[in-house]
Parts: structure tokens; sequence; C-alpha cells
């Protein structure tokens, strides 16, 4: 199937659902997930869409109706009445980093930090409050703050929660 590449906005949570129905009618449909730490469950990974709520759809212009109408749909992006195209280059780019399960390898954040470099925690409950990096710690994935607003609280969190 020739068609162009559109950028497809589902419902919350109804992206795998969107991708069935779609592949099944003959689309080609491009829906990267990646594997992240569960926040609920230690230990453990989820796949999640690598873009929450988005799918990449090839079709042809005036199968837009259909692609619209489909069960979990939300819209098709356009700018102005037609769908905007989504270029090839970075359909191309996100299959390159692809394995045959639809799986992103995403490259870890190269965070170097010294003892006492000051630090903005980026996520999680302590979101937004500065720091003071201390150490990081042997499995080179958590590191040891000291908390600005209360110098006397050490905070151990993941190294990939930290702003750059």
């Amino acid at each position: 199937m020739d068609g162009k590449w559109y950028l497809v906005k589902t419902k919350a949570l109804n992206e795998t659902r969107v991708f069935t129905r779609l592949t099944g009618a003959g689309y080609e449909v491009l829906f990267p997930k990646i594997r992240r730490k569960s926040r609920r469950h230690r230990g453990v990974f989820e796949l999640r869409p690598l873009f929450p709520t988005y799918l990449f759809v090839r079709f042809h212009g005036d199968e837009l109706k259909t692609i619209r109408y489909t069960h979990g749909v939300a819209r098709v992006i356009c700018f102005g009445p037609e769908p905007q195209e989504v270029d090839a280059e970075i359909i191309g780019a996100i299959r390159q980093r692809m394995d045959e399960e639809g799986l992103v390898k995403l490259e870890p954040k190269r965070v170097t930090l010294s003892p006492g470099q000051r630090v903005k925690i980026g996520e999680g409950p302590f979101a937004g409050l500065d720091a003071i990096f201390l150490e990081e710690l042997p499995d080179r994935e958590r590191v040891v703050l000291l908390l600005d607003a209360v110098s006397s609280y050490k905070l151990t969190i993941e190294k990939q929660s930290l702003e750059s």
C-alpha cells in the first residue's frame, strides 16, 4: 500500500486497540513502544507507547474519513482542512531504532555529576526542588542528594529523575 504517512491521535489508552483495528483493515501502522520501569511494581518493566495517544498511519487522502471514524480514534492531525503529512525521514528514523517487536531502544541520559554540584529534581514527589549531589550509587542508576530545603535530609532517587 503506497500512501502518505499521517499522525493519528487516539483516545486515551486506545493506541493498541486502534493499532489492531487499522492493521487488521490492511493499513500500515507504526506504533513504537518503549520498555519502562513500572512505577507501581518494583523491579517490573512495562511496555509503554513511545508517543502516548499517537500512531503513525499510512493511507491515501481519500481514506481520511475511514481513519477518522475508526473506533478509538480522536482525530487525524491537521493544519487547516487537510491532514498534515509526516515526513518519510521521521518514519525512517523511528524505524531504525525499532526492533522486530516494535520496541525502541532509547539512549539513557548521560548525566555526569560531581560532589557538591547543584541539581534540580525533574520528576517524582520532589520534582522542582533543588538539591546538592552527594554520590552516585554502585548500580549507577540512583544517586544520593541533599535537599536544599532541608539540609540534613539525604534522599536517594533514580538518576534519570534529574533535569539536565
